[in-house]
């Protein structure tokens, strides 16, 4: 199922990737609000939220990292009054920082058909918006049969703010290399794209945007089925080591159940078995098939127009924040009650479960799985609430 997207939620994802927590709780004579009905424990209640200043449960925000925390735990009494008041602390909350390697077919129809152009300009307006949010990497491909199979160009590393390192190299690969060029994508995947990835040491998801406008092949004619099962099956072992793809497809017609399968590989759903083709000698059945095939979303833009390519570029990058986030510092939850807090997004409560919902995968490390996952992927707003006493200052 292809997707033509609008992308006005470019600032969630901005927020998403810089944001911070607070935690506020009360205690004796500390104009702080504890937690209805606590009696005694002062400071009984806590809520941590991600927005620019200690609140409790504000919305995203910019500027967040390195906010005071008014209190991490409580003592308790029994008078209604004894409780001590919440101790004062730093804390930075820290999302984990994407990884987005950036691919793109250099084929000689990506120059004849226009599409080159407008391409490079849009690639580069979202990378020099988002170089300072998500570590880019990026890489060109084609090949020249019985000359040079793969014939690559790039940025050298990933890295963030890379922008003017990642322009040089679109200006170097726009120059169109002489003779028959070819499409290499599961050559370029497996040998260097997908090896750099699981190399690189920094912590967060990784990413493919893998960007193509024909068919795949292997620097020859082979037949398309067979060297699509090669993509389908290099785009699935990168899903199974870690890294997701997102799949841009310039063009239409024959190329668009590819681009599906690609999709579905890339999101780790089931791939739709070839119609035909699986008995030539030259299939190696290297992708991993189903009955019916999944409907991970590709994007399919007006190649030409370079507006609606810097829009779907947007939109795909949307689905690289991460689901993952980390407090540092000073503050750990105490992981035999972690249950007792509360993660709500746009305002409802996500049911602590390991299936579809949060968890803490440390004392440091929440993690939203499943449909908790997906759902901030098109929200608003969200706020973390912990009661002081699951808190504990390091």
């Amino acid at each position: 199922m292809s997707s033509i997207l609008d992308f006005p939620r470019l600032s969630l994802l901005l927020a998403l990737l810089a944001t911070g927590v607070a935690v506020s709780c009360g205690g004796k004579g500390d104009g702080g609000g504890s937690s209805p009905g606590s009696g005694g424990s002062g400071g009984s209640g806590g809520a941590v939220g991600s927005g620019a200043g200690p609140s409790s449960g504000s919305g995203f925000g910019e500027g967040g990292a390195g906010l005071d925390f008014a209190g991490s735990h409580s003592s308790s009494g029994t008078d209604g009054g004894g409780g001590g008041a919440c101790q004062q602390l730093d804390i930075t909350f820290e999302p984990r920082t994407p990884t987005v390697m950036i691919v793109v077919d250099r084929s000689g129809s990506m120059y004849g058909s226009g599409f080159w152009d407008p391409l490079k300009t849009a690639v580069l307006s979202v990378v020099d918006e988002l170089e300072d949010r998500v570590r880019f990497g990026f890489l060109t491909f084609t090949g020249i049969a019985k000359q040079q199979c793969p014939l690559l160009a790039g940025a050298e590393g990933i890295a963030l703010n890379h922008h003017a390192a990642i322009a040089a190299a679109y200006d170097a690969a726009s120059t169109m290399p002489p003779g028959k060029l070819e499409t290499p994508t599961a050559m370029t995947f497996n040998e260097t794209v997908v090896p750099e990835l699981l190399a690189f040491p920094e912590p967060g998801p990784k990413y493919i945007l893998f960007v193509t406008d024909g068919e795949p092949d292997r620097c020859d004619d082979v037949r398309a089925e067979c060297a699509r099962d090669d993509v389908v099956g290099a785009v699935q072992a990168a899903y199974e080591q870690g890294i997701g793809t997102f799949v841009f497809g310039l063009g239409s017609g024959a190329l668009a159940q590819h681009l599906q399968d690609v999709a579905n590989a890339g999101a780790g759903q089931p791939v739709q078995r070839p119609a035909s083709g699986t008995d030539a000698e030259c299939f190696t059945g290297a992708g991993t098939y189903a009955n019916a095939g999944g409907t991970a979303t590709y994007y399919t833009p007006d190649p030409t127009d370079a507006s609606a390519l810097e829009n779907e570029l947007n939109a795909a990058i949307v689905g690289v924040k991460s689901c993952t986030f980390d407090l540092q510092g000073s503050i750990e939850v105490d992981l035999r009650n972690a249950s007792l807090g509360q993660v709500l997004i746009d305002g409802a409560p996500v049911p602590y479960d390991a299936q579809n919902g949060w968890t803490m995968e440390s004392a440091t490390q929440l993690t939203l799985v499943g449909d908790a996952c997906e759902q901030i992927k098109e929200a608003q707003d969200i706020s973390f609430d912990f009661p002081c006493e699951i808190l504990v200052p390091q």
